[in-house]
This record gives structure tokens, sequence and C-alpha cells, in this order.
């Protein structure tokens, strides 16, 4: 098999390893998220980091504090 070498920025190589299932290699992922498969949101959430999980449910706790809390407005055409 041939291989090539590439060079991403860190930031893509921490996005690519983040959506890498076990047992996956890099070109199994990018070979995967070419053709499109589409997978559940919750898997998606999975993958990502345990930091920028805990970031995500605090913004949606707080957004939907305030949602809760907004009082809806009459709206006149």
């Amino acid at each position: 098999m041939a291989t090539k070498t590439i060079n991403i920025k860190e930031s893509a190589y921490q996005a690519l390893k983040s959506m890498k299932r076990e047992g996956e290699s890099f070109s199994d992922v990018i070979l995967r998220l070419s053709r499109g498969e589409r997978g559940r949101v919750t898997d998606f959430v999975r993958s990502l980091p345990t930091d920028i999980r805990d970031e995500m449910v605090s913004s949606v706790i707080l957004a939907k504090k305030e949602l809760d809390e907004a009082r809806p407005r009459k709206v006149t055409w």
C-alpha cells in the first residue's frame, strides 16, 4: 500500500484525532468522513474531549435557563 505524507495544522490534527474511533487509523477516519457517513449527534459529542463536552453542557444549561426566564412578547403585524 502506498502512503503519502501531508501537513496539517495542529488544530486540524486534534479535530481528526477526536473523531477517531477505537481501532481506526487516521486514514480510516479521513475515508469515513470524506464518504459522508452520517452519525448520530450523540456519537459526535461523545467523541469530543471531556473539557469541551463540559463546556457544551454548561452552555446548554445556561441557554435553557435564559429561555425559561424569557417572557414572550406580543408580535404585531
